[in-house]
């Protein structure tokens, strides 16, 4: 989980079962970001010990097992708790990190990493960089050619192509938080918590400012749509997010907001 630099203003970090990427442009007038992309990783590694349900040593692993009390779980590991659940309430238990008997807060765990991440970099006087990791992006202010930053989003139905590109909003000093729950990769790997119903070949993309929420709402999203794009698109409005998704159907939807953020792909909205 040592940080490689790859080039002369990005790391790449292997931590959580995927590879997290930084890239902090204009690095000549912040010689200390090689100590806080270190700082990040170290974070990430007790992430990991913490909260990985692959892990059998982390500390979530052990309290699932009886093996520890929950009065020893630490201060991070109940914050991600009681988000876990304040989200379960927001989407209507769409997302939810307790599944029957078991508890797998894996869908918030990587958000919520990006957000720490990002937070170390605003605290170090950073204005622009771009952070990603296992689909999920956080940037802010400008990228390398001093333009908005541009994230590409696959498309779920064809290899090696993009749906869409999403673009900050010139002027909007937030970060830009983008993230994609899709069945192209990993299969049917998304449970709707309330029915056991699994979508097969399709895929949302939120886009807002809280990663660690944008995120969770996309496996939401994504879970919501057994009855095509309305029910996920009517989630996302819902909490103030914009997202693009493809439907079971293979039909495009998206939210009234979207085309401020990226072109959108042909089909039907």
């Amino acid at each position: 989980m040592t940080p490689v630099r790859v080039g002369p203003n990005r790391w790449v970090v292997e931590a959580m079962d995927t590879v997290f990427s930084l890239v902090v442009p204009n690095l000549g007038t912040a010689p200390g970001v090689p100590s806080v992309v270190a700082a990040i990783a170290a974070d990430w590694r007790r992430t990991e010990a913490r909260l990985s349900v692959f892990r059998a040593d982390s500390e979530i692993s052990r309290w699932r097992a009886g093996r520890l009390p929950e009065a020893r779980l630490s201060d991070e590991t109940r914050a991600v708790m009681r988000a876990c659940d304040a989200l379960s309430g927001l989407t209507g238990g769409l997302f939810s990190a307790r599944r029957g008997s078991g508890y797998d807060p894996t869908g918030y765990v990587k958000g919520w990493a990006l957000a720490r991440a990002a937070r170390a970099l605003d605290g170090a006087g950073l204005t622009s960089y771009c952070i990603g990791g296992g689909g999920d992006i956080i940037a802010r202010g400008l990228g390398p050619h001093g333009v908005p930053w541009r994230v590409g989003v696959a498309h779920p139905y064809r290899a090696h192509e993009f749906a869409t590109i999403v673009t900050a909003i010139p002027g909007d000093d937030r970060p830009l938080a983008v993230a994609t729950s899709g069945t192209a990769e990993r299969g049917a790997h998304i449970v709707n918590p309330l029915d056991g119903w699994r979508p097969t070949r399709s895929s949302v993309t939120v886009v807002g400012h809280d990663i660690a929420l944008v995120d969770a709402v996309a496996t939401a999203a994504l879970a919501a749509g057994r009855s095509g794009g309305d029910a996920s698109a009517h989630l996302v409005a819902s909490l103030g997010l914009e997202a693009v998704g493809f439907g079971e159907d293979g039909r495009v939807w998206w939210t009234p907001g979207m085309p401020d953020w990226a072109l959108l792909p042909a089909g039907q909205g």
